[in-house]
């Protein structure tokens, strides 16, 4: 193996087909690494909803070599963190620790991702945690409100099937099927192992290829179907304080030329103090705390949300805000100092990002997996200010289609009453 520099990225592929995506960074005392299955919510199959999150919970509860306790103890004793998150399309396993306990944290974090137990004691704890997991986010109308929103825009699709499963899907996952979900999946095959900091490639490759190299390949990543959204109202009447409501259009792919338009478009709508939904609805009208937009942006597929926690007397008047500010992006291009303000605000968020080993391991990784090769700052910045007025206004055209809004709405509504006052 030809020795390498310490700086740049690098890119590797061991003979069984696991990818590893590294990036030295001198100045740096910490390590980040991680390693990401390219599996999530939105392949498993109708009978196993909640399967990716329960395995993900149940990797760090034992393995052969190591008991739950130890493996909390180990990577304390190294003064590091452990942690793994589901998304709707991968799941990430990962760690941070200073520079020279590199070997230990990748011990830990194959071990965990590779050997773990699944013991039915620990799955009926896991489901039972999980499950209060759930109540505890439909307690929470704030939260729930953007989960149900998903669940009806792609109503029928994997795509809005709740990460975290449903209480039913929850208690019909067996030992069984466990076992087989994560031999099927947890293959060199389908892993990206990204790492950033201050290590050595070449030591670290030298390693990854002792723990990982001798893995059969394994299955290759799913083959997805893009959904066809159902933008549709719904309501759930509830006895609360307030009214909480998403409205969302059809969005675009996170590999879509347009998305630094997107970028921009959202920031200017509802991403930040400085934005227009948070300086009408909140500033000048003083009808909510919470107003704001974002873009989930997936393989094939995406969505724009805007969410809005309000009174039941404001809620008429700061859902036609809301329609009224979404709309504007559409009749005439934003102003010259908008765009500028967000631009900055963009590139700033971008190089703030860049001090975070974290977010850099991150980054390397959804460069792979998305893009297939890594896309630096400079090229992210040089998109962002390639955009123009015009971009913005013919992607809110294209996106921001009144008659395709979806509405969901959680608290003291009627119906009835909301599609009369829409008509």
């Amino acid at each position: 193996m030809t020795a390498r520099s310490s700086v740049g990225i690098f890119r590797e592929v061991l003979n069984n087909g696991l990818r590893v995506i590294i990036e030295p960074l001198s100045d740096f005392s910490s390590i980040s690494i991680g390693l990401w299955v390219l599996t999530g919510s939105r392949d498993e199959d109708p009978n196993l909803v909640g399967i990716s999150h329960l395995i993900e919970h149940l990797a760090f509860k034992g393995t052969p070599s190591r008991s739950a306790k130890q493996i909390a103890l180990e990577i304390d004793s190294l003064g590091g963190t452990l942690n793994a998150f589901t998304s709707k399309e991968f799941t990430s396993f990962y760690a941070k620790v200073l520079g020279d306990s590199l070997p230990n944290a990748l011990s830990i974090l194959s071990d965990t991702t590779m050997n773990s137990l699944f013991r039915d004691e620990d799955i009926k704890r896991e489901r039972e945690i999980i499950l209060q997991e759930i109540s505890m986010v439909e307690d929470a109308p704030e939260d729930f409100v953007h989960d149900l929103h998903t669940r009806e825009f792609w109503s029928g699709h994997s795509l809005g099937r709740p990460i975290l499963g449903t209480s039913d899907s929850l208690k019909t996952i067996k030992r069984k099927s466990i076992l087989s979900y994560h031999k099927e999946r947890y293959c060199p095959g389908s892993i990206i192992i990204t790492a950033a900091g201050a290590l050595d490639p070449d030591k670290l490759l030298k390693e990854l290829d002792i723990t990982y190299g001798g893995l059969a390949k394994g299955r290759s990543p799913e083959i997805r179907k893009a959904p066809e959204p159902t933008p549709r109202i719904k309501v759930v009447n509830r006895d609360l304080e307030q009214v909480h409501f998403c409205t969302g259009f059809e969005g675009i792919s996170v590999g879509d030329e347009r998305r630094y338009a997107l970028f921009l478009m959202n920031t200017i709508l509802g991403a930040g103090m400085s934005s227009r939904l948070f300086q009408k609805v909140r500033e000048e009208h003083g009808l909510a705390y919470s107003v704001y937009s974002y873009p989930s942006a997936y393989q094939d597929t995406g969505m724009l949300t805007i969410y809005c926690g309000t009174s039941i007397d404001g809620f008429p008047t700061a859902l036609d805000l809301v329609r009224q500010e979404s709309e504007k992006l559409r009749e005439k291009p934003v102003s010259m100092v908008e765009l500028d303000v967000a631009k900055r605000q963009l590139k700033g968020n971008l190089l703030l990002g860049l001090e975070s080993t974290s977010n850099r391991m991150s980054q390397l990784a959804r460069n792979e997996i998305y893009y297939g090769r890594h896309i630096t700052p400079e090229q992210i910045v040089e998109g962002i200010d390639r955009v123009t007025a015009g971009d913005i206004r013919d992607l809110a055209v294209t996106i921001i289609d009144p008659d395709r809004m979806a509405l969901t709405v959680i608290g003291p509504v009627n119906e009835d009453d909301l599609n009369a006052g829409l008509a």
